[in-house]
Parts: C-alpha cells; structure tokens; sequence
C-alpha cells in the first residue's frame, strides 16, 4: 500500500476549446475555426497522461509535421486521424521529459502555431518497495544505501527520513523515473521515508512500511569509578553516530571528544560531572545507556595544627585535594583557600569560625568534611583574686585576644565590651559596679563562651545601674534598675537636677525628667548623702510630643493652611531633627494617592524633600525637621502647610 499525502486531482478534459496564435509570415495560417487553412481549435486531455495519447483538433492538421512539447524532444510521429476541414491528429506523449508550457506545432511549409494555453500533465506516481541492500530487507545502519521503487519518482527531489531534514536531489546515488538511492545519513531515525518534490506545497509520497535505522551499541565503559579529568572511555559499534555524552550535571559535545572511531568514544570527565548514568546521544537525537559512574572525591583527611586558633592558619592533607573548589567553617562564610595541591590545603580561619566540620565541596557539587578543633582561651590567675565591685581586675592566661567581652555575675548580668588593656596573654578592665559573685565569662570573638572560676566579687556600696545607657522623654516619667539605690541623695542628668521621684526601692527608681531640659544625651549622675557623686552611664532625653495647632483644614485641592507661618510659631526654637507629625483623615480613605506637602511662607517654596505621598487609608505622616529646613522656616515666613484630598486636624512637634 501507498500513503499519498497530495495526491494530484486527475481531471480527464475532452475537446477543450482553446485560442490559437499564428506565428508565421506565412498567409496559409489563420485562426478560422473549421476554414480552408491550418488551424487548431482546441487539443486534450489536459491535463494529459505521461505516455498517453494527446489529440489536436482543427484544420488541415494532416499538413502539420512536428508538435514541440516543452522540455521534451521534437515529435514527428504523427498520426493523422481525419484530414481535411474537419481534421483531427494524435501524438504519444513522452514518459519522460516534458514540462508543463505553450505547445508549439510546425507546418509542412515550415510555419508555427503557438498554443494560448499551456498542456499540463497527470502522472501515475507509484512507490512499490524500498529496502537496504538486497530485496525484503527495511533494516540499515547509518551509511547504508536505500533503493527506492516506483514510477515517475524523478518528480520528486528530496527524500525525508523520520524526524531528519530533508535529503535533497543533489546528494542523491541514482535518481531516475523508476529508482532513487539514497545514503542513510547520521541524523536518521526509525520510521516511514517520504518522498517530496520540494514544491511550496509539496506533493510526498510515504513508504507504509518503516525503515529500521539500527542504533549504535555500547560493549564497555571504562574506568567507572574515576577522577575529574581522567578520560573515560566507551567501546561498540557505529559510535561515529554520537553526537554528544551526557552526564551527570555535565554535557560532552562530540567537539571536545579526545577520539571517536566507529568502535570507541573517549573524553575527559567534566570537573562538573557527579556520579550516576552515562548516556550516548546521537545526532538523531536518540538516547543509549552506557552505564554509570562513580566519581572520586578527597580521601584520608587530615588537620594541623590541633587545636589550632581562630586567624591562624589550617593545613589539610590527603589525597586529590586538587579537585576542592571551597572551604567552609561552622559559622563562617567568609573562608578562602590560600594554597592547594593534589596532597594538601591551606586556609585561615575566620575570626568567626566555630569548631566541628570543616566542609569542602567539590565542583561537581559532592562535599567531604572533616572534623578540627578550636584554641580556647585560658585564664591563668585574676590580680586580685577578691575584690569589691567597681575596682579594677587584671586577667592573666593563654589567647585573651580571641575574647570579645566579659560578663560579670549580678543580680542581673553584666556585659562589659570595653577593656582599659587586651593582649595575648592578659586583660586588665574595672568591673561593674552592680556585680557581685564568682566567676566570669569569657564571651569570645566566634560567638562561644568559656566559664572561668577563680576570681570574687563582693557587693559594692556604691549606686550602679544595670544598663550603662537610659533613655525617656522630656517630662515623662523613667524607671531604672540597679542596686544601691538607697544610698543615692540626688539625681543629675548633665547639670539639671531631678526634682520628682515617683518611686524609689534599692534596686528601682522612678523620676520623671525635667521639662525645663533640652533632647539630648548626658551624663546619667547619683549623688550619695556623703556628696560623693557617680557617673553611672549615660541618659538619652528625647523630646516630648507637643501640640502645635489642632482644628480642621481641607486641603482639597492644594489649599494652604498659614496658621503656623507669618509669627504664627516660633520657630527658632526647634531644633534639627525634632520631628513634626501631622494627624490627618483623607476626604476618600480608598484613594490610592493623597498627599501633604511642607512649604515655607515666602512665596510657598518646598522645604527639603516637601512632599509626603500618602494613601487614604493613611492617617499619620511624620517629616524631620532638618538645618536647611529649619533655617527656611526661620528666615523665610514659617510653616505653610498644603496638599491633596486630606484634612488636618493636629500638628504636634517633638
């Protein structure tokens, strides 16, 4: 059986009337149908069949003697079936060489009549067989030539194997009317041949039956268990086919192949390839299994020194460490590799690296690990061994460098980050006030601790807070903790003197800030009934919200509300970076955009980054007050406040 894919629409046309052109001088032509000179009326079938009969109908055509079909050599075999007016010939179309075209017809006299339209032909196409080699056989390697079988097939110029581009005439063995060879060519898959004659809307012709393209086969791979680098070799046959190794996490193209031969394959493993499946592709696109691999990864690993120290330097040996790629420390990512070879690794270890596993990955993306160990500092003697809270400590021992600081035992614990002296071997600093006990830690630079015993701490007299930074509000009331508050008289922030205590145990007081201070950090003073004063840490004062307009302003469209310009508020008062807060209700609380916008009186000019883009859910907006803008204001006419679909309701500064 035959699948046609475009079969041509045979029509058979009898006595079709067709117009004729004389191209002679001479008078004995004329286009009179039926008259007493050469005439053709009409000719057919059209279209007609490759070796069939053609008929030409007309006058006096037993006086014709050659009927020129384009393409196709001149034919003088003509056989006249009626002469005279009413006259009627035939001619035997050629199998073979003849085109589609105007039929030119030649008089005995050496006249010529030209055709109006143009003969077109029908053919009979067959495809009967194909095989590979010898008769019955559909199977065929790569290379192998295919015979093809049929009638007509010198119409069609490409031959298309399953999923491959088209074979063109060109690269044709043989190509005649009744047989094309053709090559196997390398990108070929199982499956049925189709035949094309390369037409923008081809006519093809496939085979029912399929080609079988045998597949190249793989004996061996060896070695399977192998070093990036190493080549890799795989044995079989037809292996010319391959186009490309897959791996994994790694592709081979047949461009980097070390050698390929029809038996073998060979290409140096990818530093990317990891373990698993090895799989030949062909340039057809077909997938074969060559087996699997096991990649090597370091092995016998080993550290020194031991301990070693964090900033110090870490030698790791063993064998192909050269296929190392990163070094990792528990804790740290800021690890690098500083020399390495096949046999060794060094690196220096982040002051922030903890000790367990050091990681080493691999390009291929496998990781071995092996295990080290960390240098702790050692405390080897406190001078002095017992002390009062608040006097100085020195501590003596073994890598005090690597500690970052030192709590202390309280009744809350004490942190202390700054030392009055660090080195190597000691760490002199005073100890907290509020500490009391035994014992302190070592808090190191990698983020662990080291207990230590040894040195006592008797509870001091003397007023302390547990946090050396406090922080309120001017005219706000502040709680601190501490201990020995009972012995405190007096309490100074700078040179301002705390006048309302709320509360007052000896661990907790309760003052509230004077109004009268300014926002700003200051020195945090107790004064003892013996007028001895302590500076305990520090104290922030930030400033109190205040109230500098309420009422209700529209700024439906940009309206300007001057109540704070003009010496409405004076603001050579403010400081910079006190802050204005503006408490608002949007007119459309779903509008995705509302604004407010700050302004200077003179001429409404922007203060510094003026506009605050708000949506209507919005009901704060906050803008810093900074020199430049506090200088605008100051210079310039005050505060004008405007902006878009929002109604403000207060203005506060703090």
């Amino acid at each position: 059986m035959i699948k046609l894919n475009n079969i041509f629409v045979m029509l058979l046309v009898a006595l079709v009337g067709l117009s004729v052109t004389a191209c002679s001088s001479d008078d004995d032509l004329n286009t009179d149908q039926y008259g007493n000179d050469i005439a053709v009326n009409s000719f057919g079938p059209c279209p007609v069949l490759r070796g069939g009969m053609l008929y030409f109908y007309g006058s006096h055509l037993d006086q014709i003697s050659e009927i020129d079909l384009p393409g196709a050599d001149p034919i003088t075999a003509i056989q006249v079936l009626t002469a005279g007016s009413h006259s009627k010939i035939s001619i035997e179309v050629p199998a073979e060489k003849c085109d589609t075209g105007i039929v030119v017809l030649k008089t005995v006299k050496g006249g010529t009549i030209s055709t109006i339209s143009p003969v077109t032909y029908r053919e009979d196409i067959k495809l009967t067989d194909f095989y590979v080699g010898q008769e019955n056989n559909k199977i065929g390697a790569v290379g192998d030539i295919v015979t093809i079988k049929g009638d007509y097939l010198n119409l069609f110029h490409g031959i298309i194997f399953a999923d491959n581009d088209t074979v063109k005439e060109d690269a044709f063995i043989a190509h005649d009317r009744y047989t094309i060879q053709v090559a196997i060519p390398e990108e070929a898959k199982t499956g049925q041949i189709t035949l094309t004659d390369l037409a923008s809307s081809p006519t093809e012709i496939s085979t029912e039956d399929a080609l079988t393209v045998t597949l190249p086969t793989v004996q061996n791979l060896t070695p399977t268990t192998l070093k990036a680098g190493t080549t890799i070799s795989v044995t079989g046959s037809s292996l010319t086919q391959i186009a490309s190794v897959k791996l994994n996490g790694a592709v081979v193209a047949d461009s980097d192949f070390i050698a390929q031969t029809a038996t073998m394959v060979s290409f140096a493993l990818p530093v990317k390839a990891s373990d698993g499946e090895v799989t030949l592709v062909t340039k057809s696109g077909v997938e074969i299994p060559a087996g699997s691999i096991t990649t090597v990864v370091p092995t016998d690993l080993a550290v020194s020194p031991s301990p070693v120290k964090n900033g110090k330097t870490i030698t790791i040996t063993g064998k192909d460490l050269d296929l190392i790629t990163g070094i990792t420390f528990p804790n740290a990512t800021d690890a690098t590799i500083a020399t390495q070879s096949a046999t060794q690794i060094t690196a220096k270890i982040p002051v922030t690296a903890q000790e367990g596993d050091i990681t080493l990955s691999l390009a291929n993306g496998k990781t071995v690990s092996v295990a080290y160990t960390l240098v702790k500092p050692t405390v080897i003697n406190f001078i002095p061994t017992t002390l009062t809270a608040g006097e100085r400590v020195v501590l003596t021992g073994t890598d005090l460098d690597l500690v970052k600081s030192i709590t202390f035992p309280g009744e809350a614990d004490i942190e202390i980050t700054e030392f009055a002296a660090q080195s190597e071997t000691s760490i002199g600093l005073t100890t907290p006030v509020a500490a009391s006990g035994s014992g302190v830690i070592l808090n190191l630079m990698n983020g662990t601790t080291v207990k230590v015993s040894g040195l006592t701490i008797n509870a001091s007299t003397t007023p302390a807070v547990n946090s050396t930074e406090v922080e309120g509000t001017v005219g706000e009331y502040v709680t601190v903790s501490g201990k020995n508050f009972n012995n405190v008289e007096a309490i100074y922030i700078g040179g301002t003197k705390v006048t309302k205590i709320r509360s007052r145990s000896d661990s907790e007081i309760t003052f509230q800030i004077p109004a009268s201070i300014a926002p700003a950090t200051y020195d945090f003073i107790f004064i003892t009934p013996e007028e001895t004063k302590f500076t305990v840490g520090k104290i922030i004062v930030n400033s109190a919200e205040k109230t500098i307009w309420t009422g209700s302003f529209d700024c439906a469209n940009w309206a300007g509300n001057q109540d704070l310009a003009w010496g409405g508020y004076d603001w050579s008062t403010v400081k910079a970076g006190q802050v204005l807060t503006f408490y608002f209700t949007a007119n459309d609380t779903s509008a995705s955009w509302v604004c407010i916008s700050v302004r200077q009186g003179d001429k409404w000019s922007n203060l510094p980054n003026a506009q605050i883009d708000l949506t209507g859910s919005s009901t704060v907006a906050t803008y810093t007050l900074t020199e430049t803008a506090l200088n605008q204001l100051v210079n310039n006419g005050g505060l004008v406040v405007t902006g878009k679909d929002v109604t403000i309701t207060k203005i506060t500064l703090k």
